[in-house]
């Protein structure tokens, strides 16, 4: 009688312990399932964002007597992966109503280096770019920034995972164009001789 109290008390034991480690299971792949749940709305949220294009120096001079190139520092917001960083491409146009700058190509220039002439380009460097503008007559030169791309969603999803963050995303375009933004550069000739003017003496 003893004996098979025993395993009865042994068996509540382990049917207690099965059900904590049941429960315990249950818990986990709860937090387990809202961590997903909240890192794919997370990714959907950013997605779904519009990218946007970052110019910090609207106004600045450039001299002419300067050897280097005018350099402008161009930066997109809301990049997610290198691949979007890699793809991206920027486009600076003439601002209707500015002046020309000499040898400015038709069409303004782009981050395709077909389109790359000796006195206007832009450099990319990472996710972000520098238009580098070497002017050669003096001028308020106002200029269109603007980048697209074509988002690139996570590629170390599993298939599932991948599935419900395109779900989430929805009818959302995938090929974004940032805002754009106006910047000015002002060329003219800085420092130098200066005449003095005459004086008389008697």
């Amino acid at each position: 009688m003893k004996k098979n109290m025993v395993y009865f008390v042994m068996y509540i034991v382990l049917i207690t312990e099965l059900l904590i480690v049941i429960t315990e299971r249950d818990d986990l792949q709860e937090a387990e399932n809202q961590i997903r749940d909240k890192m794919l709305t997370t990714l959907a949220q950013i997605y779904k964002k519009p990218i946007l294009l970052s110019v910090p120096e609207l106004y600045s001079d450039y001299n002419l007597g300067n050897k280097t190139p005018k350099k402008v520092v161009m930066t997109p917001l809301g990049l997610y992966s290198d691949q979007e960083k890699k793809n991206v491409e920027f486009v600076i146009t003439l601002a209707p109503k500015s002046p020309k700058p000499l040898g400015w190509p038709a069409g303004g220039v782009t981050s395709d280096t077909n389109k790359v002439n000796n006195h206007f380009k832009i450099i990319k460097q990472g996710g972000n770019a520098i238009f580098a503008a070497q002017f050669r007559k003096p001028g308020k030169y106002k200029f269109q920034a603007y980048c697209q791309v074509k988002r690139v969603l996570p590629d170390y999803l599993p298939d599932r995972l991948l599935k419900a963050l395109k779900k989430q995303i929805g009818n959302t375009n995938l090929n974004q164009k940032s805002n754009t933004v106006d910047f000015t550069v002002n060329a003219k000739r800085i420092g130098g001789l200066r005449k003095k003017a005459a004086k008389w003496s008697l």
